[in-house]
């Protein structure tokens, strides 16, 4: 017989654990007889001592038979066995051992019951958040995928881990009083049969779904039927038995409602921290989706606006050079015709002067917008650098001088002749600092400094650096970097002193910019300003001139002049003419190439803008060798009134061997054709 005391003893010193003695009888072990139990294994399994020891072990651990795999003696060795003990409302997560025992002859088994509710708990939640961090990175993933998909993920997502059966996610309006839901069941459920799904609710009056928006809350409902506030669902609507309803809110505004329902146990706050933070983080994707979406669409139409804006400028600048090159074409030509008295000759040089100005005007809109479209690149040739500073200086001496200024240019013994970049772009930044320091400067001088320092990154390249300093009104501290801004003059419109639309510094500014180089500017009130241009260029050695005065002047070409405009073929012809040259006039581009088929001539000058045929597509046709009869290296110049660097290029690409923009200046013209004739020559 057992000595009951001492058996007593073996399994109180089990405690905590539950600890049951159990005799074999040789038979099978779920059908052993349970002798001993301690006060932990009645407490666990819910069972005085008296009840336990009718018991078999078999009647009191679920699935006993299953777990001792009918052995004689249930003996787990260094294994833990986990299991579930299920019983009427509850289910307890256990890890059992046994192991055989003899005493006082007797074979016995003591089993071991670890109660592990507290260990699974913090693993559930460890899995939970690790779910969770895999469903949020998942998300984060899908910033490519459309708003449906990412809805239709993170609602499966929030259902599998609150263990629910269905939910659904909506979004609230700007005054929270409508609800629009997306998805709002789990795809495939099949228990829904609701004919009219309907998306959009009124908050005002809705039944418990809504106290979440109404209290801004989370609301758990874990007993539906008995639930005073509810209102019932459609007809053919899941049952519902439990329900939670989270509310996403941002700054202070609720953008989102999650629901999910059906859990077979109650929820809980748990289930809420893990909905919310769930769908906190679809709120930022869907957010963060929305504001790239809006910017793309933005963007696109901010490029369509762009587009249309440049080429609006862009058609604007040809219709209005176009008539602006012949009146000043015919004021020249005026000027220069006998019997004019000085008044007359006042008048027209005025009338000479604002249309000169209007042509600045439109060439900086159209600048502007071109660099501001990304239109505006580099065209770096080798070029005289004196030669380009006096060419923006010289011309605004006498304007100096009608003002009583002196306008003076030094240059350091030590700048280079020849250099390699953008000629153009330069001296049109020097013509418009040098022009504002004449315009701002009332009395005093202008001077222009220019010197160059060598650069260590690349051997021959020199960093060229123009200063302008002038003794005009200056320019407040507050002001120094808004002067660079569109449409800034430095002073209120209403009260102006000075004509301008305030694109000079801006274009020069970006123009500087774009070559890689810098504007500064230093200046006081009624001291004047110094502005001090920075640009990086490459040394060439010192080569001539491609045309020079003698030849110029000695000059006698026969020139087809492609023009259909009466005036400006008219005012070209009559240019040419009088510096020695024979003309003859078409005004298409099919009477140009059948011109040149009869032969004759020595250079064309191309209006690129012609019916029947236009200039570019003849010029195309005369390189390619197609016409017969056409020299194919005739020199070609394109005349334009589309002034943009692309088109120039462009038409550069196309085979012409200059491009002159109108409105253009009589020696402007007549340089082109000499330099062109003269080339071709060498060639």
């Amino acid at each position: 017989m057992i000595h009951a005391d001492l058996l007593r003893n073996i399994l109180g010193l089990q405690e905590p654990e539950a600890a049951l003695a159990c005799r074999t009888e040789g038979g099978n072990p779920s059908e052993a007889r349970i002798i001993e139990a301690n006060r932990a294994a009645c407490a666990l399994l819910d069972l005085t001592r008296e009840e336990l020891l009718t018991k078999t072990p078999g009647e009191v651990i679920t699935n006993f038979a299953a777990l001792a795999e009918g052995e004689s003696v249930f003996e787990t060795g260094s294994r833990r066995i986990e299991h579930t003990l299920c019983g009427p409302g509850r289910a307890t997560p256990v890890e059992i051992r046994s192991h055989a025992l003899e005493l006082d002859g007797d074979a016995l088994f003591v089993i071991i019951l670890r109660d592990i509710t507290v260990r699974r708990r913090r693993e559930m939640k460890a899995d939970l958040d690790e779910q969770r961090f895999k469903t949020l990175y998942t998300l984060s993933r899908m910033i490519d995928r459309t708003e449906e998909d990412i809805l239709d993920y993170a609602l499966v997502q929030s259902v599998y881990m609150t263990d629910s059966r269905m939910g659904y996610i909506g979004f609230l309006d700007e005054s929270e009083s409508i609800l629009s839901l997306r998805p709002w069941a789990v795809p495939d459920l099949g228990e829904c049969t609701v004919r009219d799904k309907s998306r959009i609710f009124r908050i005002e009056g809705a039944g418990l779904w809504a106290d979440a928006v109404r209290q801004r809350r989370t609301i758990i409902t874990n007993d539906y039927a008995n639930c005073p506030g509810k209102r019932g669902t459609p007809e053919g609507h899941v049952p519902l038995v439990r329900h939670m309803n989270v509310p996403v809110i941002e700054k202070n505004r609720i953008r989102m409602l999650v629901g999910v329902a059906n859990k077979d146990e109650d929820y809980t706050e748990s289930d809420a921290v893990q909905l919310s933070l769930i769908m906190e983080g679809v709120w930022h994707i869907i957010q963060r989706k929305r504001t790239e979406t809006d910017l793309v669409r933005a963007m696109r139409e901010a490029r369509q606006a762009d587009r249309a804006k440049s080429q609006f400028l862009a058609n604007m600048s040809h219709e209005l050079r176009t008539p602006l090159n012949g009146i000043m074409g015919m004021t020249q030509l005026l000027l220069g015709t006998k019997g004019l008295t000085d008044e007359q000759k006042d008048y027209l040089t005025l009338s000479l002067e604002s249309s000169v100005q209007l042509s600045g005007v439109l060439s900086s809109l159209l600048d502007l917008s071109s660099i501001e479209s990304g239109g505006t690149g580099l065209n770096r040739v080798d070029f005289d650098l004196p030669g380009i500073i006096h060419a923006a200086v010289d011309p605004l001496l006498s304007q100096a001088e009608t003002k009583g200024l002196r306008l003076r240019c030094s240059l350091d013994r030590g700048l280079p002749v020849k250099v390699h970049g953008d000629a153009e772009k330069l001296r049109q930044i020097l013509v418009n600092l040098v022009h504002n320091a004449v315009k701002y400067t009332e009395n005093g001088s202008i001077t222009v400094t220019a010197c160059c320092e060598p650069m260590a990154d690349v051997p021959g390249r020199v960093s060229l650096c123009v200063a302008v300093a002038d003794t005009g009104v200056g320019i407040p501290e507050n002001k120094l970097e808004s002067v660079f801004e569109s449409f800034m003059l430095g002073e209120e419109y209403m009260t102006k002193r000075y004509s301008g639309a305030g694109l000079g510094l801006t274009i020069s500014r970006k123009l500087a910019e774009i070559m890689d180089g810098s504007i500064g500017l230093q200046s006081r009130p009624g001291e004047g300003s110094v502005f001090t241009l920075t640009v990086p260029l490459l040394h060439r050695p010192e080569r001539a001139d491609v045309c020079s005065a003698e030849e110029k002047a000695g000059l006698r070409l026969n020139i087809l002049v492609a023009e259909d405009e009466e005036v400006n073929a008219l005012v070209t012809s009559k240019l040419l003419r009088k510096h020695g040259h024979d003309t003859t006039v078409v005004d298409n581009g099919q009477r140009a190439i059948d011109a040149l088929m009869r032969g004759g001539f020595d250079l064309v000058l191309m209006d690129v803008q012609m019916p029947v045929i236009n200039g570019m597509e003849v010029t195309e046709i005369i390189r390619s060798g197609a016409a017969e009869g056409i020299d194919a290296d005739i020199p070609i110049i394109g005349l334009t009134a589309f002034a943009g660097e692309e088109d120039r290029n462009r038409l550069l690409m196309a085979g012409m061997n200059g491009v002159v923009t109108k409105p253009f200046d009589a020696e402007e013209l007549l340089d082109a054709v000499c330099t062109a004739a003269v080339s071709a020559r060498a060639i």
